[in-house]
């Protein structure tokens, strides 16, 4: 189970990040509907390749956007699956 709180362009997960919950965070939350600034990964238990593959996409998404400021918080196992891929730079603040 996960649950996403939004609050004036902040973003902050909490719960499993994986290929249960993916799916359905991608169907709600392919675009967002307010300015993003940070995406806040503290709430996250664990993350997989699939949960990194959406931070992925919502990076790619948001990077061009005025005031987004990235990921905050990243758990160290998204990290590890990111540097696996060579993909920790999209964690960089």
């Amino acid at each position: 189970m996960i649950s996403i709180d939004i609050n004036d362009g902040r973003i902050a997960l909490q719960g499993e990040f994986n290929i249960r919950t993916v799916p359905g965070l991608f169907r709600r939350y392919s675009d967002f509907a307010e300015p993003v600034r940070i995406i806040d990964l503290s709430g996250i238990e664990h993350v997989d390749s699939s949960g990194l593959a959406l931070l992925v996409y919502w990076h790619a998404k948001l990077v061009e956007t005025p005031g987004f400021a990235g990921f905050e918080n990243c758990p160290e196992s998204a990290l590890a699956i990111a540097k696996l891929v060579g993909l920790e730079a999209i964690f960089d603040m």
